[in-house]
């Protein structure tokens, strides 16, 4: 993990200096970082972005507020989708306190951020961090193809066995694969 991360030029440097072979981490922790962002995704050597919302906060002397802290870890999202990178991972909640892990965690998900750091091993034995999963009944859950189609599938492992038939407007049919059953298994 490369900490203070600004520049494209670091992670390359760092990279290189590591024998070409290491990918970096970059933790992005400023506002000039923050503009950069899409240059450090891309730079060789780039495996992910993470923020440092902690001393973002303290560069920038914005709040801890989830909508102050909005705009660098959405621009953190693009920048990662940009440089073809996985998404980002969010900085640490400093409480343990489980509700509001799980909630800071929701907010992360809900962003598009993929992964939390953590400063205590405790909030890795959390059920918000462990699935990074929003709290029951929220509804900014991603609906994916796949999420459409688990339920039905499930419902039809007795009915047609290899088809799928899911009710809409124009009925459509899916071909159940392993990967599909395996999904809906879980």
């Amino acid at each position: 993990m490369l900490a203070k991360t600004e520049a494209a030029e670091q992670v390359t440097e760092t990279f290189d200096r590591l024998g070409g072979s290491t990918p970096v981490l970059a933790l992005v922790e400023s506002a000039p970082g923050i503009e950069e962002a899409v240059s450090i995704a891309r730079a060789r050597g780039a495996l992910r972005l993470a923020f440092g919302s902690g001393d973002h906060r303290r560069d920038t002397g914005t709040s801890a507020d989830d909508l102050a802290m909005a705009y660098p870890r959405s621009r953190l999202v693009l920048a990662s989708r940009i440089g073809a990178l996985p998404g980002p991972i969010d900085g640490p909640t400093v409480s343990s306190s489980h509700p509001v892990l799980r909630e800071q965690t929701a907010v992360t998900v809900f962003l598009g951020l993929t992964g939390k750091l953590c400063l205590d091993r405790e909030q890795t034995s959390r059920p918000a961090a462990r699935t990074g999963r929003l709290p029951a009944g929220h509804s900014s859950r991603r609906e994916t193809p796949a999420s459409r189609a688990s339920p039905a599938i499930a419902a039809s492992h007795a009915d047609q066995p290899g088809r799928v038939r899911i009710s809409s407007s124009a009925a459509r049919t899916a071909v159940r694969s392993p990967r599909c059953e395996a999904a809906s298994a879980a």
